[in-house]
């Protein structure tokens, strides 16, 4: 395993080779959202507006958005899906670069990393929209930014913003501060967040195993030495105790978070400018079954287990964008490097029991090209290619660990697959995107694209006894069709967008009649639908709504994809004034009995929030009752594969027991913006 002193002196190494500070609009806006088809940069998301109730983080900040659901599986790290899709499936970018957690059971998905109140701006795109953060992104892109401030003069100038907030279930506070200072020669930016939480109850009184600590900060540098050039350096970090999760056989006691980045951009003529983003991340992740609640026995005796894990990902990108007459072309080359080392052991006996991530390496390495071009002022065609060299290797797949287990004989256990593991492929994706604005309030979008996602190191290498990689896994290939269709009036307005994704080589998990988990390719459609709208009348109401709906079929075997929600949505009504605005929110899901494999059902429900906000001056003061009617419900994409974890219930025989959310929860929150 990499020591942590040479990754530390990989990050210094980092700052040293490469500078830089980001182009982008110079945007003064909280954190704000484009959704769905690719807006103009700036603008503004379309409705309905989020909820200013705290979120545990930015996983359960995002499941808010339309068309984005996430799976809980306690307090903190809500993994997101999007379209039915996961994983690396989805392009995640943290300020800039790849974020890879050090769970292969995902208890610390990249949005855990992810500080919400350090951003200045929430991006998301549903689909392939874009091609120039790397490979894959089938299901669609967050990116997670910290603009470059808009100073003036040489007078020192300052911004930022600081708030608090508590929710009494589970006693989770809240506290962040976000600063900004600095002048037409450079800037530094300082941010710190920190949460607590004990665990919740749900609608029943009962307590859900799911707290939490985390604490996070950063220091960025920015120098503009001349005005075509901006240069930036920082670091952030994150640190996790006593993370607790009811929907796994273990907690994490300790997870840390150290990112350094650097950035150049120069412009070397009104309309050709050069993007470069350097990012190295390492991340130290424990989890065990013993620090946070009673382990399991065996044979009369306790039987401790432990697993430390090591994640490191390096980001590089280099972008040029050159501006014509009537287009916008961008060409760049993107790196991408995770190495993964992860050991399960056995603390009763003092002995590794596995070498579950044998010392995996993945590289993805890929050139592209996209162009915007404008056909006068209405319509816009859009279209890019990209190509990209995936390799992946365990270097320790033919280690024993203490009790002898060789990964590699796991993997010919279950695939027959003996000789050389490592594994290369070529993946292409492309996109071809046409937008047309009917009149001033119509819009209509439609869009092809390609994409293809190589295994993550879960999927190919994990050796685990009842839980093992594919090594000849086959790439998955995406071709999917986008249309939709916008409205904008004065006072109303709506969004309509469907797709279709069919998927040749699907990464499939299954479970063998041995009770082995596996992994293997087959053929699967993903396709559903997505409803947003607003309408203001009577002068101060706002009614707002939103729906959406995807459904994933197994084409090999027939049945459902895992990991599917049902039909689900929002609608809200709201009293909205100049300083104030209140209201009610009824979110509601339908019940879901597709199943994949070991998914248990859930009931549909319907679940009321009351929220309110008022603006004076600089302050923003804010309060709410979610779940207002104390009502007992679990989403579907939650970890009910561990139904019959004992901490979901003070009954440990009891089985089929989803992890529920939380009952009735009184929050307030407080924000200073200067």
């Amino acid at each position: 395993m990499t020591t942590p002193l040479l990754r530390r002196l990989t990050m210094m190494a980092c700052i040293a080779a490469w500078g830089g500070a980001a182009h982008a609009e110079t945007e003064t806006l909280a954190t704000m959202i484009i959704e769905g088809r690719a807006t103009v940069p700036g603008e503004l998301s379309l409705f309905p507006r989020q909820s200013p109730a705290p979120a545990a983080d930015a996983g359960e900040w995002l499941r808010r958005i339309n068309g984005i659901e996430a799976i809980r599986m306690g307090g903190h790290g809500l993994d997101p899906v999007i379209r039915g899709q996961q994983g690396n499936a989805l392009n995640i970018l943290v300020d800039g670069g790849y974020v890879f957690g050090g769970c292969p059971n995902r208890m610390d998905p990249p949005t855990a990393y992810a500080p919400l109140h350090s951003f200045d701006r929430v991006t998301v795109s549903k689909g392939v929209t874009t091609l120039q953060h790397g490979a894959g992104g089938s299901g669609g892109t967050v990116l997670f930014e910290r603009t470059v401030p808009d100073f003036e003069g040489r007078d020192v100038q300052q911004q930022g913003s600081v708030g608090a907030s508590f929710d009494d279930n589970g006693e989770r506070a809240g506290l962040y501060a976000h600063l900004v200072a600095g002048n037409e020669n450079g800037y530094w930016r300082l941010f710190g967040e920190r949460q607590q939480a004990n665990d919740y109850e749900d609608g029943d009184g009962r307590r859900i195993h799911s707290g939490f600590e985390t604490t996070s900060g950063g220091l960025t540098l920015g120098f503009t030495p001349t005005a075509d050039t901006e240069v930036a350096v920082g670091y952030e970090g994150v640190r996790e105790r006593d993370v607790k999760f009811a929907g796994a056989g273990m907690d994490s006691p300790q997870s840390d978070n150290d990112t350094v980045r650097a950035r150049l951009d120069h412009a070397f003529s009104d309309t050709l400018r050069m993007e470069n983003r350097l990012q190295f991340t390492a991340i130290d992740h424990v989890m065990d079954n013993y620090s946070l609640r009673e382990p399991p026995v065996k044979k009369g005796m306790p039987m401790k287990m432990r697993s430390p894990t090591e994640s490191d990902t390096l980001t590089w990108k280099s972008m040029a964008v050159q501006q014509l007459a009537d287009s916008d072309l961008r060409v760049g080359i993107n790196v991408l490097q995770n190495a993964r080392d992860a050991r399960i052991i056995n603390d009763t006996a003092d002995k590794v029991a596995f070498l579950s991530w044998p010392d995996v390496t993945t590289r993805q390495s890929g050139v592209f090209a996209e162009l915007d071009h404008y056909l006068g002022e209405r319509t816009t065609l859009s279209g890019g290619l990209r190509v990209d060299y995936s390799e992946a290797s365990a270097d320790a797949a033919d280690q024993a660990s203490d009790t002898g287990v060789v990964a590699a004989d796991l993997y010919r256990r279950e695939y027959g697959v003996a000789g050389d593991l490592d594994h290369d492929a070529w993946l292409v994706g492309g996109f071809l995107r046409g937008e047309q604005r009917l009149n001033d309030t119509d819009t209509l979008y439609a869009s092809l694209s390609r994409a293809e996602r190589d295994a993550d190191a879960t999927e190919r290498y994990f050796a685990k006894g009842d839980w093992v990689g594919n090594p000849r896994l086959d790439p998955e290939v995406h071709h999917q069709l986008d249309l939709g269709i916008e409205r904008r009036l004065e006072d109303a307005g709506f969004e309509v967008a469907i797709f279709a994704d069919r998927v040749d080589d699907y990464i499939y998990r299954d479970n063998r009649t041995n009770g082995v988990s596996t992994y293997r390719n087959i053929d699967a459609t993903l396709y559903g639908m997505e409803l947003s709208g607003h309408l203001r009348w009577a002068g101060h109401w706002e009614t707002r709504g939103q729906l959406s709906w995807v459904r994933g079929d197994n084409l090999d075997d027939g049945g459902a994809l895992a990991d599917i929600a049902p039909l689900r949505g929002r609608l809200s009504q709201f009293h909205v004034r100049k300083a104030w605005e209140a209201g009610l929110t009824a979110r509601f899901s339908d019940a879901q009995d597709r199943l994949g494999p070991d998914e248990v059902a859930t009931s549909g429900y319907v679940v009321l929030d009351a929220e309110a906000a008022w603006h004076w001056q600089a302050m923003t003061l804010r309060a709410g009752i979610s779940n207002l009617l104390d009502k007992t419900y679990s989403d579907f994409l939650n970890r009910n594969r561990s139904a019959g974890d004992p901490f979901l219930s003070e009954d440990p025989e009891s089985l089929a027991l989803p992890l529920n959310e939380p009952g009735r929860s009184l929050w307030v929150g407080v924000d200073y913006t200067f």
